[in-house]
């Protein structure tokens, strides 16, 4: 028998399904929007992910007396002892 609890949360699972799937819609148009407002090509990065863009990068060189590496173009190491 199909007593009134049961008829009340089979309405509320279904809605609760309904409503997702239009979230889930929604979520979905607003990434396209965005893709389409990007010229179609590479994805917007979402907040938080961690991308981050190419740091710059620098040749380095060892020192000759501690062998602590440093920037190419530095003079001294400034390792505390080292006499460079």
């Amino acid at each position: 028998m199909i007593s009134l609890t049961k008829l009340l949360t089979l309405i509320g699972i279904l809605f609760v399904v309904w409503y997702g799937f239009r979230l889930l819609g929604r979520i979905q148009r607003q990434r396209q929007d965005a893709l389409r407002r990007n010229g179609g090509g590479e994805r917007p990065a979402r907040k938080g992910t961690g991308r981050q863009e190419p740091a710059d990068t620098q040749d380095m060189a060892k020192c000759t007396v501690c062998g602590v590496y440093v920037a190419a173009g530095a003079g001294k190491c400034g390792t505390p002892g080292c006499p460079r």
